[in-house]
């Protein structure tokens, strides 16, 4: 059985699903599904916003890697903790980890940005400290040196 919607016979709402998936990548980054998902959420049939994110001519591996800066602007992350951040948005793990080995992040710095961020709300003992930030992913060596820098 052959789909009715073909890149040459796409329909108006395939069309205007592509619009609309180019608005959004103007604004955001996405995931294909993550982006598929927003279109579903603006009244697009699963057909056209599948359509529409799959023709929007994104590089997903670009948009992990936009994803990933983003991240990184507003919090602090460890290597592993914003894999599965953007796992969770719905790239690929290969995406995934591609957008975090590209985005230019010094995760000993990230640590100590996490480590003070811990510090500013609660109270932790050097140790438990360093057990939070290995809970969320930071290597050992890293969340040392986050802390011994945080204190």
């Amino acid at each position: 059985m052959f789909s009715t919607t073909t890149a040459n016979a796409a329909s108006a709402g395939d069309k205007r699903a592509v619009q609309t998936a180019h608005q959004y990548l103007g604004s955001s980054y996405f995931s294909l599904l993550g982006l598929v998902d927003q279109l579903k959420f603006e009244g697009y049939t699963v057909e056209q916003a599948t359509y529409g994110a799959s023709h929007s001519g994104a590089n997903w591996n670009s948009q992990a890697v936009g994803s990933a800066k983003d991240y990184l602007s507003n919090q602090a992350f460890s290597q592993g903790g914003l894999i599965a951040q953007l796992v969770f948005e719905k790239f690929t793990q290969a995406q995934a980890t591609y957008g975090v080995s590209k985005c230019g992040a010094n995760w000993n710095y990230q640590a100590v940005l996490a480590a003070k961020e811990y510090l500013s709300t609660q109270s932790f003992s050097r140790s438990g400290l360093i057990a939070q930030l290995e809970f969320d992913k930071f290597t050992a060596a890293q969340a040392t040196y986050g802390v011994n820098r945080a204190y």
